[in-house]
């Protein structure tokens, strides 16, 4: 199963809850599954996630990874249960619930000693056993409960929760059906010690601890005021159990079950899925990761990014990471959501467009200082733009405003259609109602030089200056893209005289200059997938060189570079080349750590990034 640059360093692989979780404590190999139905494999000696794949639909508690490691079982919520080589991602087990049968989303997996054994319980209320050498189900019984299933180390029992929650021992050779002592209050988690002396039991306030094999209640802890547990997991020595609430990690003695320690575990809504691994416990949330108590929590999934020369932005939630030279710098709280950014290409100014119906937001990138709110009036707005200290943006009700920051000055048009700024802030190109373009002085808001001569009588519709050059790129309303040398209008001021470069069969939103001069990118929309298309062409020689489909609907273009920026899975921004092939991934990693990288490896990281 060939993995993308994308899937590697992949420290935080799920965007959506994690719903389930495995550790194999004689190999440290672990497996994670979310409410997409994405699962990761980390394997023996990886620091991160080697094997990250979908295998079917979204998954609710039902993963395992064998003994060993090198198995991985995944249940969903069909019903479906299959078995994956680890090393490679090929499938070596399957089963799916029958046609027209009555649903039965798989709750809980887990492998026997020797993997060739591996035991499912379903929403039917119903376990089942298969021998997955031979792809035969060898055992089935009816009405258990619960969130949890498991083998002893023997392999001939199985560890389960009836529907009244109360543990039994299902003998799998006799098919005899053994009885624990009855657990006040029910129970819906239960787990082995690893040397099978004890079981411990899980209920709503309270943990028990079953002694084998006489099956009596040797101990018991009732917790008072507190908003229920969701977990418990034992320590990979069997020395420990930790007890997972709403807030915290309480961590207990075996066998005499008492209470060690209490630590927050960091997950602001924590889900059902808990490992106890060589790290200590780990939490899942519904933000896609593992929080532990004690260490510095990890940036949220990338909502947007945005870049330019040697700068990148991320932005995860309210937080915003700046990315300079392929190092993250300290990222800022930015107090809002954004759904568009913007930075310069001096990585002076960050604009940010929040989802919460307020104005553009200016922001000094080196610092995260907040330096400008743009008004409500630029809320939503269709475009913004900065280029040295100007910042423009399209207003709500028709024009535009631009800041002059140097100069502290503002000046607004109320008849721009659309308009464009250059790197340097020098320029600002503007569309007329009569679909003529100018370029401006946005110090004076006038004329800095001759009015361009039209190209056609067709209005246009999109204006671009290519970066770090006297150039200007216009779209008109058919799909004609046109050049100007703004050279001599600038030394002789007469009126530039441009020429057509290509002619787009496509409704293009967005136009982009190339630094060099030798190319250009537009994107348009596809609307019947969700999807955007980037189409690089050649100036000179007037045609298309490359085309690169199936991209964000915001997928965004360096004027620099030509790369195109866009999120990608585990806090990362993936950048691809004008051919579509994958160049380089900037990645948050958990607990505040970063990398950079490409397909030649890793070309930055932050110290404990643990690479």
């Amino acid at each position: 199963m060939e993995q993308s640059l994308v899937d590697q360093y992949c420290g935080a692989a799920h965007e959506s809850p994690l719903t389930a979780a495995d550790y194999d404590q004689t190999t440290g190999a672990m497996v994670t599954a979310d409410a997409y139905g994405v699962v990761a494999v980390t394997r023996q000696g990886e620091n991160f996630p080697g094997l990250i794949f979908m295998p079917g639909g979204a998954i609710q508690g039902g993963a395992a990874i064998s003994p060993g490691g090198s198995l991985v079982a995944i249940g969903d919520e069909h019903g479906t249960i299959a078995v994956f080589n680890t090393w490679e991602g090929t499938c070596v087990f399957e089963d799916y619930a029958e046609e027209g049968a009555r649903p039965r989303p798989i709750k809980s997996l887990a492998f026997n000693n020797d993997n060739i054994l591996l035991a499912s319980l379903a929403g039917d209320g119903v376990i089942r056993v298969f021998d997955i050498s031979r792809w035969e189900l060898t055992g089935k019984w009816n009405g258990f409960g619960g969130e949890s299933i498991s083998f002893n180390r023997a392999g001939d029992k199985i560890l389960a929760i009836d529907a009244l929650g109360q543990t039994k021992l299902l003998d799998i050779v006799s098919y005899e059906m053994i009885d624990l002592e009855m657990v006040p209050g029910g129970v819906r988690v239960a787990r082995f010690t690893p040397d099978d002396r004890y079981v411990v039991t899980m209920g709503q306030g309270s943990i028990s601890l079953i002694e084998l094999p006489e099956g009596r209640i040797v101990q018991s802890f009732t917790a008072r005021g507190n908003s229920g547990m969701l977990n418990i997991v034992v320590s990979p020595e069997g020395h420990q159990v930790a007890a997972i609430t709403n807030r915290s990690v309480h961590i207990f003695s075996l066998p005499d079950l008492q209470p060690i320690t209490s630590d927050h575990h960091g997950a602001d809504e924590p889900t059902q899925a808990a490992v106890w691994d060589w790290r200590g416990v780990g939490v899942g949330g519904t933000d896609g990761q593992l929080h532990r108590p004690n260490t510095k929590p990890g940036l949220p999934p990338v909502l947007c990014v945005g870049g330019f020369g040697d700068f990148r932005v991320t932005t995860h939630d309210t937080k915003v990471a700046v990315w300079a030279k392929d190092r993250q710098k300290r990222p800022f709280d930015a107090k809002r959501r954004f759904i568009e950014t913007r930075i310069d290409r001096d990585g002076r100014l960050l604009l940010g467009l929040p989802d919460d119906g307020t104005g553009v937001q200016v922001f000094d990138a080196r610092t995260g200082r907040h330096l400008l709110d743009c008004g409500r009036d630029t809320a939503d707005t269709i475009k913004m733009e900065v280029g040295g200290p100007i910042v423009a943006a399209a207003l709500r009700d028709g024009g535009i405003r631009w800041y002059d920051l140097k100069n502290n000055t503002v000046l607004e048009l109320p008849w721009v259609q659309t308009f464009a700024l250059s790197g340097s802030g020098t320029w600002l190109g503007v569309v007329t109602p009569r679909g003529e373009v100018r370029v401006l002085d946005p110090s004076t808001g006038k004329d800095a030089i001759p009015k361009p001569e039209p190209l056609a009588d067709v209005p246009i519709k999109l204006v671009s200056f290519i970066n770090r050059r006297p150039d200007m790129l216009v779209l008109d309303d058919e799909g004609v893209m046109g050049m100007y040398d703004l050279t001599e209008s600038v030394t002789k001021e007469i009126p530039a005289i441009g020429q057509d470069v290509l002619d787009f069969n496509v409704q293009v939103d967005r136009l982009w200059g190339i630094t060099g001069g030798d190319y250009a990118a537009i994107r348009f929309q596809e609307p019947e997938n969700g999807t955007a298309t980037v189409i690089y062409c050649h100036l000179r020689k007037g045609e298309v060189v490359s085309e690169v489909p199936n991209l964000l609907p915001y997928a965004w273009v360096d004027p620099e570079t030509g790369n195109i920026l866009q999120p990608a899975r585990g806090g990362a921004l993936l950048e691809l080349d004008m051919y579509g092939q994958e160049s380089k991934v900037s990645r948050s990693l958990p607990e505040g750590e970063w990398i950079v990288f490409g397909p030649r490896g890793v070309l930055n990281s932050s110290d404990n990034a643990g690479v």
